[in-house]
């Protein structure tokens, strides 16, 4: 009898601490899983910034050529009065 007392309390011990072992291993992974969902969108948003750059630059270059064309005219017209 007590053998199988002794053999219950060791199957009941071992159920109790396997749901804190799947607890465990679940948050790790979650954990794990929101560490490369951060670094992948990170890497997604170093690759926009790097192709928008020269997008921008290119977009800031024909603003002051803009500008400078207006301003030439400006001045064109402003002695030709």
């Amino acid at each position: 009898m007590q053998k199988i007392l002794l053999g219950a309390f060791i199957l009941l011990a071992a159920c109790e601490s396997e749901p804190e072992n799947i607890q465990a291993k679940a948050e790790n992974m979650s954990r794990a899983l929101e560490a490369e969902a951060e670094a992948i969108s990170a890497e997604a948003e170093k690759g926009v910034d790097a192709e928008v750059a020269p997008l921008d630059n290119e977009a800031d270059a024909l603003l002051n050529q803009i500008g400078a064309n207006e301003a030439a005219e400006a001045n064109r017209a402003g002695n030709a009065q």
